[in-house]
């Protein structure tokens, strides 16, 4: 059988910058690939596979050549967890990185460190997250708004990942990117689907922001109306912005 390889895009350390655990310091396994091209998308670089990896660690920037075998990526994530203390989590990102849920089984089964990982993923492939939930204790999932994505509706995917991962015992967050464009019929039917498949998961209206700046392209008073209208239905709904992009880090 051929060795299992993966790209990987970025190896960095920074604040988690959204969900329920923002503002927590984390260490970010960014993959690349995904088979979305959502028109907000704030990581363009990251939708392709690259040459090389970006690891940003104490000591600078470097750069690697892909693919990653799972132990060169295990060695890697090990060697910048020990250099850059203290951290609460992994957090496995992408792009969508169930696209190399391969890869990403294979690494996550020879991890031998206690930090927990938390994994973002757009919630689109049920069969594929069904693969590494017993070795995730976050999952951080999207809801993707047809009227802002640009992309087809994908509710029972969401759907059914959302049950997968509440079943599996993780704890779930759910973040949906609103902006002027935005739905309320969609924001509805959403938060409406992550109260009943992912009972008690928060669900985080996120406000998009124009590229490269943190400038929102929301009102307030039309994000007030999206977060009346959702909780409506769902008992537990925030509003937060990207941190990471208000704090102008990675």
């Amino acid at each position: 059988m051929r060795a299992v390889r993966g790209n990987v895009s970025e190896l960095f350390v920074s604040f988690q910058g959204e969900g329920v655990h923002a503002g927590r310091r984390q260490l970010f396994v960014r993959l690349g690939g995904c088979p979305l091209r959502c028109r907000y998308c704030d990581e363009p670089e990251s939708l392709v596979p690259v040459a090389e990896c970006r690891i940003l660690g104490p000591d600078g920037l470097r750069r690697r050549p892909n693919p990653f075998a799972p132990a060169a990526l295990d060695a890697e994530v090990g060697a910048l967890a020990a250099a850059a203390p203290p951290l609460h989590a992994i957090a496995v990102t992408g792009g969508e990185p169930l696209a190399q849920v391969d890869f990403l089984a294979a690494w996550l089964a020879l991890r031998t460190d206690t930090l927990p990982v938390l994994l973002e993923t757009a919630g689109i492939l049920p069969v594929r997250l069904a693969r590494v939930l017993s070795r995730v204790a976050i999952v951080s999932f999207d809801v993707k708004c047809p009227s802002n994505t640009g992309e087809r509706a994908r509710w029972d995917e969401h759907e059914a990942c959302f049950r997968a991962a509440a079943a599996a015992g993780c704890e779930v967050y759910v973040k949906m990117p609103v902006d002027e464009g935005t739905a309320p019929e969609e924001v509805e039917r959403g938060a409406r689907l992550v109260a009943d498949a992912a009972r008690g998961a928060p669900l985080f209206l996120t406000p998009l922001t124009e590229p490269a700046t943190p400038r929102l392209t929301i009102s307030a008073g039309t994000l007030e109306g999206l977060h009346a209208l959702a909780s409506r239905v769902h008992p537990d709904v925030r509003v937060l912005p990207q941190l990471h992009k208000v704090l102008g880090i990675p």
